[in-house]
């Protein structure tokens, strides 16, 4: 007999890949619209950003759960929070990089890199709606 311990894994689960499939959907339509009413560099940031924009999710997700893993087996260490201030510090360091070389228009990287924020509104939007009925 399978006993699940965690009854909530099967929803983590979906409501990831629904937010994987937002943010893949909120960059195609920027990079798209960059292309339309910019320039293929324009379009090449956003797909950029919005690769950046998946690491930062993951890097965040194993933050989240290897703090509480911590947590959960009593270990305390120094300083908690270093992970996500690491995540911070590297990705301003490449959004940096991007700037000063000139390597991409960093207003498309950014655009790119807000596909997380959109995703989560989008998914927030929609499941206000789904409650309602």
């Amino acid at each position: 007999m399978d006993v699940q311990t965690d009854p909530e894994a099967d929803i983590r689960v979906y409501s990831r890949a629904r937010i994987f499939a937002l943010m893949a959907v909120a960059v195609t339509a920027a990079a798209i619209a960059g292309l339309i009413f910019g320039s293929i560099r324009f379009c090449v940031g956003v797909v950029v950003g919005g690769l950046l924009s998946a690491v930062n999710f993951i890097w965040l997700e194993s933050s989240t759960k290897g703090l509480f893993a911590q947590h959960l087996e009593g270990k305390r260490s120094i300083f908690p929070a270093a992970r996500f201030i690491l995540r911070y510090l590297t990705l301003g360091l490449v959004l940096w990089i991007v700037y000063e070389l000139d390597l991409l228009p960093i207003a498309a990287v950014l655009i790119g890199l807000s596909a997380f924020a959109a995703a989560v509104v989008i998914d927030g939007i929609y499941s206000i709606f789904k409650s309602r009925n």
